[in-house]
């Protein structure tokens, strides 16, 4: 075994084992007491475009890495102010996402190093290896997948996306190269060297704003990251948004299902779209049109959460089912008979009997996933017996009610109970929340209003319209909103506490604290009172009374211990106070907790940067 000399520009790089100095330049061989270089992952060149050189390493453990392992470093070599940026970037981005099939890397993973007598000063980034092949090798000799084996790792890595995107980063870079099958059988996303972060400047950049000389600079930044083939059109033009990663992912599959390169198969002319489905016939219809929407030309087109992509995957197995059946002759048999049943119940049956029969066969069809043929039979029914339009609206309500974690199925049976009874309040507003948890933005307002329409004083609308509001930072209209609910419902909590939340955003500190007073007269219920304190605590910070926030906060987490955002504020009351120990316990609080809160990833974010740039800072990073 060889230990490897970290200077690029030593003469003779590999050492014997159990040696402490290089041999050739004397650069120690044991960095920070405990990083041994193994064996290099890229050829060693003197190429001046190899930026980065990447080792295998024995790393012996810090405090935040106590257990001896096999990792990876990363070493940049020359002090490119872009270059640096980028492995500064990535070094958070492993901070914040926390996945066990994402490398993770820790705050003392980063750091500089300068070799012997070097005019260098290396930066290190070290993280986790994962043993297995990419698939890039793996399709190379095994060529191309199964359609269950595809549904298989689709999901896996739409649930790996899931929290990358839920820590407000996107990925850039999507290809079979940069996905690691273990040995497990799971598979690992790895290279977040162009992740990107998704913050209000960046998304300034991408909409074009400003026209200034930096914000063409920005564009020019972003669209340095391109990848023939899987790079979608909007990236390339300095645009990229978390939809393009689902762009890199269909590219992928269709790749692992052909096991062709993607620049060996032609294109539609007019689209430029991939023509593959013939290179890949073990793809069912229902999920080679999945693959081509995730790959369709416009962002918009496609599906617009990693959410939405696990609902719709959960689904596809029955739509295949559901297809082959429906190809069969057996089907095409079976779907005549029952028609001819549903005449003869017509004629010698009475009207109501014949409607009923003809409603019980819709369901039945409805149950086994057969939405088409069953709506063939509700209107058939309606036609002999219009009274039947309730209880069908009925079976939708509450087929949907049943399916809320399975949005699309969800949204299409509200859909269809409006379709049979327009008038119902409770119908509209479940459907624009489940159009919510979609992003289908323009359906949660045409149905939040529908509902308002009908019934003007409806609390839970304008609570409903009020936090969609608020999810896309439209403060204004989100409070007026919430006035609307409170004014309808004066008892209603969830109410007070997200205005509280929203009057702590727009610095109106006072009533922030009033609206959460009079919350917590009217709740005994922990959780809402938590989050009431929570924003009593946030709000006299703003305020510099530091001693009442901190009891507010310590009550919000005696009453709630798993708010991410209440330890997030109690770390800053605490340093202001000067209770450094303390601060740092609940800035790992802040760190490790869920949380899907924006202001959370926006006060991780900052203690981070504050880490980063100040490592040996007294205020932060110390372990008691």
């Amino acid at each position: 075994m060889s230990s490897y000399c970290i200077n690029p520009l030593c003469d003779h790089r590999q050492n014997p084992d159990d040696t402490e100095h290089c041999l050739s330049c004397g650069t120690l061989l044991l960095i920070n007491d405990r990083i041994r270089l193994v064996k290099p992952l890229r050829p060693l060149t003197d190429d001046p475009f190899n930026y980065f050189e990447v080792f295998e390493v024995d790393d012996a453990g810090t405090r935040w890495n106590p257990v001896r392992k096999q990792r990876v470093i990363k070493v940049l070599k020359w002090k490119s102010p872009k270059l640096v940026k980028l492995i500064e970037q990535e070094s958070l981005t492993l901070q914040l996402i926390q996945h066990p099939n994402i490398p993770e890397s820790t705050l003392d993973d980063f750091f500089t190093f300068v070799p012997k007598n070097s005019p260098l000063t290396l930066r290190c980034l070290v993280m986790d290896k994962f043993e297995g092949q990419n698939l890039e090798q793996w399709i190379e000799f095994n060529g191309k997948i199964s359609q269950s084996l595809a549904l298989e790792w689709l999901k896996q890595l739409v649930e790996i996306l899931d929290t990358v995107h839920r820590s407000n980063f996107f990925h850039r870079d999507i290809k079979p190269s940069n996905i690691v099958l273990q040995p497990s059988g799971q598979l690992a996303l790895v290279d977040f060297g162009t992740a990107r972060r998704v913050t209000d400047t960046y998304l300034a950049k991408v909409s074009g704003s400003g026209g200034t000389s930096a914000g063409r600079e920005g564009i020019y930044e972003i669209t340095s990251v391109i990848t023939p083939c899987y790079t979608p059109i909007e990236q390339i033009n300095g645009r990229a948004v978390p939809q393009s990663d689902f762009f890199s992912l269909g590219c992928t599959f269709v790749n692992l299902v052909t096991a062709t390169p993607l620049s060996n198969l032609p294109t539609e002319e007019k689209t430029g779209n991939l023509i593959w489905r013939k290179d890949a016939p073990q793809i069912d219809k229902p999920f080679a049109d999945f693959i081509d929407e995730l790959m369709a030309p416009l962002p918009g087109q496609r599906p617009q959460t990693t959410e939405v992509i696990l609902q719709r995957l959960e689904n596809l197995p029955k739509q295949i089912k559901n297809y082959r059946l429906a190809n069969s002759n057996i089907f095409k048999y079976s779907k005549y008979t029952l028609m001819v049943l549903g005449f003869v119940g017509g004629v010698f049956l009475s009207i109501p009997l014949a409607a009923n029969y003809l409603v019980a066969q819709g369901q039945k069809l409805e149950a086994a996933n057969n939405s088409q043929s069953a709506q063939e039979y509700f209107d058939s029914a309606i036609k002999i017996n219009p009274q039947v339009k309730n209880s069908i609206s009925k079976f939708y309500f509450d087929k949907a009610s049943r399916s809320t974690q399975k949005l699309r199925s969800a949204k299409k049976y509200y859909e269809l109970s409006i379709k049979y009874n327009n008038q119902d309040v409770d119908t509209y507003n479940n459907l624009a929340f489940v159009c919510q948890l979609l992003n289908e933005f323009e359906c949660v307002t045409t149905n939040y209003e529908k509902a308002l329409k009908l019934k003007p004083d409806s609390w839970s609308g304008h609570y409903g319209l009020g936090t969609f509001y608020d999810d896309q930072g439209k403060k204004d209209l989100a409070e007026q909103q919430y006035q609307l609910a409170i004014k309808s419902n004066s008892q209603a909590i969830p109410v007070i506490n997200n205005l509280s939340r929203l009057k702590n955003l727009k610095g109106d500190y006072n009533a922030a604290i009033a609206l959460a007073l009079q919350g917590l007269q009217k709740t005994k219920e922990p959780k809402l009172q938590a989050a009431l304190y929570k924003n009593l605590g946030w709000a006299k910070l703003e305020q510099k009374k530091l001693s009442q926030a901190k009891e507010y906060l310590e009550k919000a987490g005696e009453l709630d211990p798993q708010r991410a955002d209440t330890y997030c504020l109690l770390a800053q009351v605490q340093e202001a106070l000067g209770d450094n120990d303390n601060s740092w316990l609940n800035w790992e609080a802040c760190l490790i907790l869920e949380s899907k809160v924006p202001e959370v990833f926006r006060w991780r974010g900052d203690v981070l940067q504050r880490i980063r740039l100040k490592p040996d800072s007294p205020q932060i990073g110390t372990n008691p």
